[in-house]
């Protein structure tokens, strides 16, 4: 027979029956991600960033969401210059569409 729960849960429970810890979740998020390291993707900034060059990027890392958005790490093709981005800016290129 179990014991009822306390007001902070069930400590008792044995560890298989625990929730996961945050690593697991954390990895459970980067598993969410659309993209994979290595794969060429064209981003397009939004209005408010005119100055970042939009063009061909390759996935340098991927991020942890932010806002419910996964984020990845990305490195320009032409010019080498790396920035983080959100998953909504980032499409296949047209010459790489059979892979999506």
């Amino acid at each position: 027979m179990r014991k009822p729960s306390s007001l902070y849960g069930d400590i008792n429970l044995p560890r298989r029956d625990r929730p996961p810890p945050r690593q697991q979740e954390a990895r459970r998020q980067l598993e969410a991600h659309k993209f994979a390291v290595g794969q060429i993707l064209l981003f397009s900034p939004s209005a408010v960033e005119p100055v970042t060059a939009r063009g061909a990027y390759s996935v340098v890392r991927l991020m942890p969401p932010d806002n419910g958005d996964n984020q990845y790490r990305l490195k320009s093709v032409a010019d080498g210059h790396e920035r983080v981005v959100r998953e909504s800016q980032l499409g296949i290129p047209p010459f790489d569409r059979s892979l999506g």
